[in-house]
């Protein structure tokens, strides 16, 4: 999502930005594109491998199949196998798709399925494709190939003043995730592309969390994926960016792709993803499905100027009200508002345990959002609400610093955007608990109905919290932290340096909250 991420200084920043959006603002232009072909999902094949596995699995007539992807290395490879078994169709839509180890592997794997002849749609917001818009058209140069930009910047040099010019309009992005293959299987969660996601960073490892998808609510990912596709929020990248008569030839692009093949060959990271315990589980037919009653919900693409229409959080909202004993949210961004906060109080006063794990001002890798948060935390923590917060170097842990270190993550941050109620329904996407996520960003998610893997979530969450987090409880007077290993109290932000505390402090002065 689109975050403050850095602080230079903090108050002649932001004056700055804003006297120079008043200069833009008076020469704001649109510039309106030609409309899109209109295209839509393919026709599902019955005769392949993947179609004849599903066909094998008589609970796929009444239920769907449900297959949680809790690490980095077991997420990434679904993608590639998925990928890699698509005979008819694959649809990707990310928000971030970051040109890195992961990105390019994927992007890979993806351009040998348009080889073989499959139709690969790519939609991504507009976010991070600035410089790269030259890669992205040489790769929808193939003509199995097509790729979309959401609530594109008109113009593609100068972006950063091209926000400032349109800021109400390119304030809204796709926060979206999903890959579709065939429309036979689908993922859905958390997860966008980058290394950070796959246990691939060499700097910090994401929290995240999916789902693998079989059965009828993968019909309903391919429905939303069409809406956005064709919606007029969405361009083809051909309309963006001029094709130049120095462009790579299709053979070239061809060599490229041969050449980057060989070069990872021995790729350490590859050689991980071999050990990955979906593959062998793959391999030897032991993947463990959860037969669930599953429901897709999202926002509309043109939410911003829809507000007055029925809206995710709505379902949302829907979707608290089954809680009689018990709710547990990971949101790794958390700004509740004055009414969420009120909510949420009012369900600890009705009898109900009501926990939030959200990130650690050491472990957020967005500092504003975390400056939004601490308005709410004393209060909530006072209204008998319960907040972990992650640990950004989990304690001493030699099995995970050996993972660590083959990983080449040194920290970490919960990016899972999980809901579980009463250990029985579960709400997993992309979805933050905040002003972002509510108002401004399109957002997705399901909705899963299976008290077993519910309870399986929340009991695997109790289990470990104590290693990986922080309880913040109000004591002596004020907000402290419990590391409850070893039993040991701080009284300000632990393992964050002065200059993230004093940042993160100036911050919430701020009057951004809802632009968190």
């Amino acid at each position: 999502m689109f975050r403050y991420r850095m602080l230079r200084p903090l108050f002649s920043y932001y004056a700055s930005i804003f006297l120079l959006a008043l200069f833009v603002s008076g020469c704001s232009t649109h510039y309106v594109y030609p409309t899109a072909p209109l295209e839509y999902q393919l026709a599902k094949p019955d005769n392949t491998p993947l179609a004849q596995y599903l066909q094998q699995l008589p609970e796929l007539e009444t239920h769907n199949g449900i297959y949680p992807l809790h690490d980095g290395l077991d997420a990434f490879t679904s993608r590639l196998l998925m990928i890699d078994s698509a005979s008819v169709s694959i649809d990707l839509q990310y928000y971030l798709y970051h040109d890195d180890e992961t990105g390019k592997l994927l992007t890979l794997h993806l351009y040998n399925a348009a080889e073989r002849g499959v139709r690969v749609r790519l939609l991504v917001d507009d976010m991070t494709t600035k410089g790269r818009d030259l890669g992205i058209l040489n790769l929808a140069a193939h003509p199995n190939i097509s790729i979309r930009i959401f609530n594109p910047a008109d113009d593609r040099t100068f972006r950063n003043i091209a926000f400032l010019n349109n800021f109400s309009r390119l304030n809204h992005r796709m926060h979206n995730k999903s890959l579709t293959i065939d429309n036979l299987v689908s993922v859905v969660g958390g997860r966008n592309i980058g290394d950070e996601y796959y246990s691939a960073n060499h700097n910090v490892e994401f929290g995240d969390f999916d789902v693998l998808m079989v059965g009828k609510v993968v019909q309903q990912v391919s429905e939303q994926f069409d809406l956005y596709w064709n919606s007029s929020q969405v361009r083809p990248i051909e309309q963006l960016f001029v094709r130049t008569s120095n462009q790579p030839a299709a053979d070239e692009i061809q060599q490229y792709f041969r050449d980057y093949h060989q070069s990872v060959l021995d790729h350490p990271y590859l050689l991980r993803l071999a050990q990955s315990q979906f593959l062998y589980q793959m391999l030897n037919h032991q993947l463990n499905w959860f037969w669930s009653d599953a429901e897709l919900i999202y926002d509309m693409p043109n939410k911003l100027n829809q507000l007055d229409e029925p809206i995710l959080l709505d379902d949302l909202n829907l979707f608290f009200q089954k809680t009689n004993d018990e709710m547990v949210m990971l949101s790794p961004y958390f700004v509740p508002t004055e009414k969420g906060a009120d909510a949420l109080i009012a369900a600890v006063k009705q009898g109900k345990k009501v926990t939030i794990i959200t990130n650690s001002l050491a472990a957020t890798d967005v500092l504003a959002v975390h400056a939004g948060y601490i308005h709410y935390r004393e209060r909530l923590v006072k209204g008998g609400v319960i907040i972990y917060e992650m640990k950004a170097h989990p304690a001493n842990d030699k099995t995970k610093a050996k993972k660590s270190t083959l990983a080449g993550s040194s920290r970490s941050s919960l990016h899972a955007k999980m809901i579980a109620i009463d250990k029985q329904h579960l709400f997993v996407g992309s979805f933050n608990f905040d002003p972002r996520s509510a108002w401004l960003n399109t957002e997705m998610g399901v909705i899963i109905e299976n008290p077993e893997l519910t309870q399986l979530i929340v009991e695997s969450i109790d289990n470990s919290i104590s290693k990986w987090a922080y309880l913040l409880e109000y004591k002596d007077e004020q907000l402290q932290w419990l590391d409850i290993q070893n039993q040991t109290y701080y009284q300000q932000e632990p393992e964050a340096s002065w200059w993230q505390r004093f940042s993160a402090k100036s911050l919430s002065l701020l009057p951004i909250e809802s632009q968190l």
